[in-house]
């Protein structure tokens, strides 16, 4: 999650710079999907960027490393300026999903997320406003977010400490962007999303100016999720239109974790929760809405939602079914360190 700010950065660009000329026509198909029910596992083509004039490549990759250049100085600021340097790199971790661990395992789930969010946002730039094909723009894409996030990683063996757990979130998080990227089927059916409102426990720290929204685990919910309005018999039923506002997902939390409670107060009461809920899908409902309008307005809005809710979930629109959720409380201690 601390890279959140990273994400919407490059997403917002996309947004910006990707959407298509006001005299062009729109696609049939949604800004980041191609949705014909083609088979999971069969490529998307290489059509030389999904935008129409979009042919950009310079330039495109010119925005690409200077929004990247951005983050690295930001990752300075906000995570290494006011941290001494160990006296040798450290090999090690902060563990993998365990009730002890610092975060309860939800930053495990970040890494994966933000990498990929970063990966796709980029092979969308590159495609769409550059121009690139499919594979050429996700190689870089995705290559350049896992490139970072090694680099975070190894930095983070002179501040802190190198995490094995935190590279292996975020080679799978570039594993899925890639594969989401370019087996447009894959996408059709499936997101990775967080949902996320302040927590009470961020709140109070806020207003007493704590601004590290980034560790702030006690609001977030990852949520891997099926659209329902994917499967095409379902979706193309007399009344199946329904489907493409609700997903089923299986989602993951940690409350209490993070962020930590006000000196001299007792500790929260910590634990994780694994679930199979459902949840809704605001891509599709915004799809839904914004479907056949042809404005200039309505385009950009449409790629923008799409966009924005390919990674994140409305607050408050899932939850778990009832009987199909798993509490977890820890029994140790909980390690209080991590980055």
């Amino acid at each position: 999650m601390r890279t959140a700010l990273g994400s919407l950065l490059i997403i917002a660009c996309l947004a910006g710079s990707g959407r298509a000329d006001s005299g062009a026509p729109e696609s049939a198909s949604s800004p980041w999907v191609d949705q014909a029910p083609a088979p999971v596992l069969a490529p998307g083509p290489d059509d030389g960027g999904g935008s129409p004039g979009g042919d950009h490549k310079v330039a495109s990759v010119v925005t690409l490393g200077g929004i990247y250049a951005a983050f690295t100085t930001w990752t300075y600021f906000a995570w290494y300026r006011k941290h001494k340097p160990l006296s040798q790199f450290k090999w090690g971790g902060d563990g993998w999903l365990g009730d002890t661990t610092y975060a309860g395992g939800a930053d495990k789930f970040g890494h994966a997320w933000a990498t990929m969010g970063l990966g796709r946002a980029g092979t969308e730039l590159l495609r769409q406003w550059g121009g690139y094909d499919r594979l050429t723009a996700s190689l870089i894409g995705v290559g350049l977010s896992e490139a970072l996030f090694i680099g975070v990683e190894v930095k983070d063996g002179f501040y802190y400490e190198f995490s094995f757990s935190d590279l292996t979130g975020d080679s799978l998080g570039a594993l899925a962007a890639f594969a989401l990227s370019n087996w447009p089927r894959l996408d059709e059916l499936f997101d990775y999303r967080v949902q996320y409102f302040p927590s009470k426990e961020y709140r109070r720290q806020f207003r007493g100016g704590n601004v590290n929204i980034a560790e702030d685990y006690s609001g977030e919910t990852y949520l891997l999720a099926l659209h329902l309005g994917g499967i095409h018999s379902l979706r193309d039923m007399k009344y199946g239109t329904w489907s493409r506002f609700v997903d089923v997902a299986v989602g993951f939390d940690s409350r209490g974790y993070k962020p930590d409670p006000p000196s001299g107060l007792p500790d929260y009461e910590h634990h994780q929760n694994l679930f199979i809920g459902v949840s809704l899908n605001a891509q599709g409902l915004f799809d839904y809405l914004l479907e056949g309008h042809q404005s200039h307005g309505a385009r950009v809005t449409k790629k923008i939602t799409h966009g924005l809710f390919e990674m994140f979930n409305l607050p408050y629109t899932a939850g778990p079914i009832p009987g199909l959720q798993l509490t977890d409380t820890p029994t140790g201690t909980v390690d209080k360190g991590g980055a």
